[in-house]
């Protein structure tokens, strides 16, 4: 007699038995006839977890296939008995379902990277999801990196599979409505991007579409606050990587598009648009799922810390910026007088000290041996802003996933003595910019690295 496993998944009961496809189909598993389907939700989903997921009992799933000659394995119930449901398996149910719809989100972007048409896959999202939650989008997010999908192809679907969700409910499980507050953090970033959907429909209505296109670049200041004061906070306390690791990129390579374009003065219709509805799409992603989750995770100190380093990052966007009334300014430093600091050509109070590294004309920042942020100096008109949050995180988490690599190797040859300093000129802003990343040693051990950032176009 032909046997079924009903824990076994659905793809490799349909190779063995092909006759089931029209079987299961007749059930109620109609995706069962898409080859996309049956490729990536087949090879995860097993018969009981599709009763389940398409709500088709699994007692008359049973009898049909004992009906077509089937001996069925693993049931757990027959088609005679009702089963018997208690609290813990109740507790369990609710696990299984959960990682069911973890499975189902996966396999829709899955199906999205393999080319499926959007309006396809989406009739099988709202025919399964009747809501989802932005920590579940998340969730299915982090899990095909880790499960070994390429980052850059995860980064590459974003803006598709984040359009999956559009007219659904994303639910916001925090219960906070920190958008509304004045001046709070998160009010802030909603103002900025009311803003940028401006700047999107002037470009849009526009005869002479550059001018507009210039002011769009104004977009560097919101997304430098992402990448400096949430995406690492998300990946580094609460390892939440999915935002940092793809939206993180995302915006990178919209900024690079703006700026390509700016600086050629050109641009084909086709690809403009094609950023411009980027640009939307982020949006989309940050209000819908990027936002509830900071609500969920940031606590009081960690938004404080973030409105005190939002000015580092430029608030021009929405014009007036309201003030936060609830904001709690931490103490300054204070006897910088008093305290001394000896050397051996001569002592400096702390507050010299300050002041001289203020007015160096260079940005100084020190990563000490553990790779950890500890130093930065104060100063205005910055060419890379740095936020006090950035002090005692790992200096991997102060970059954008794509420039990781190159970080960890710069700091390994450096340890390794392969090589003591990086000389790198850029031009930033129409600004020749001059980069020195320098090992420093103390009789022959590694200590740390000393970056130094100088605007040298005035030399040139």
């Amino acid at each position: 007699m032909k046997k079924i496993n009903l824990d076994l998944p659905v793809a490799n009961l349909v190779e063995e038995y092909p006759e089931l496809k029209n079987i299961l189909k007749d059930l109620g598993f109609t995706e069962i006839v898409n080859p996309i389907a049956l490729s990536t939700v087949g090879k995860v989903v097993t018969l009981k977890k599709g009763s389940l997921i398409k709500n088709i009992d699994l007692g008359k799933i049973i009898k049909k296939l004992e009906d077509e000659g089937f001996e069925v394995l693993n049931s757990g119930i027959n088609s005679n008995e009702e089963e018997n449901i208690s609290e813990e398996n109740l507790s369990e149910k609710k696990e299984k379902n959960k990682d069911d719809r973890l499975e189902l989100l996966k396999s829709y972007i899955q199906r999205l990277s393999l080319g499926q048409d959007l309006e396809e896959v989406r009739k099988d999202f709202v025919k399964n999801f009747k809501d989802v939650s932005s920590k579940e989008i998340v969730e299915a997010e982090q899990s095909l990196i880790l499960g070994g999908v390429p980052l850059e192809k995860v980064q590459k679907l974003c803006d598709i599979h984040s359009a999956l969700f559009h007219d659904q409910d994303i639910i916001d499980q925090s219960g906070k409505d920190f958008e509304k507050v004045p001046g709070h953090p998160l009010n802030i970033l909603s103002l900025e991007n009311k803003e940028i959907k401006k700047l999107v429909e002037n470009i849009k209505n526009s005869q002479d579409k550059l001018p507009e296109i210039k002011k769009l670049l104004a977009i560097n200041s919101h997304y430098g606050k992402k990448a400096g004061l949430i995406y690492p906070l998300l990946k580094t306390k609460y390892k939440i990587s999915g935002p940092s690791d793809v939206m993180w990129g995302v915006d990178d390579e919209i900024r690079k598009s703006l700026s390509q374009i700016v600086k050629s003065k050109s641009y084909d219709e086709k690809d403009l648009e094609q950023v411009l509805n980027r640009v939307e799409e982020m949006i989309y992603k940050e209000e819908n799922i990027l936002f509830p989750i900071l609500k969920d995770h940031l606590t009081e100190d960690e938004w404080n810390k973030i409105y005190a380093d939002l000015s580092e990052y430029g608030l021009d966007l929405p014009g007036d910026i309201p003030i936060w009334k609830d904001y709690i300014e931490k103490e300054k430093i204070k006897n910088e007088n008093s305290t001394s600091l000896n050397f051996e050509t001569g002592s400096l109070t702390a507050k010299e000290a300050i002041q001289i590294f203020r007015t160096i004309d260079a940005e100084l920042t020190f990563i000490d041996k553990d790779d950890i942020v500890r130093y930065y100096s104060e100063g205005e008109n910055k060419i890379f802003p740095r936020p006090k949050s950035c002090l005692g995180r790992d200096v991997t988490s102060c970059h954008p996933p794509k420039v990781v690599p190159i970080v960890k190797n710069l700091l390994e040859d450096f340890k390794n003595k392969k090589r003591d300093r990086l000389v790198v000129c850029r031009k930033i802003k129409d600004r020749d910019i001059l980069v020195k990343y320098l090992a420093i040693y103390d009789n022959g051990n590694y200590i740390g690295t000393l970056e130094t950032v100088e605007d040298i176009s005035e030399y040139k």
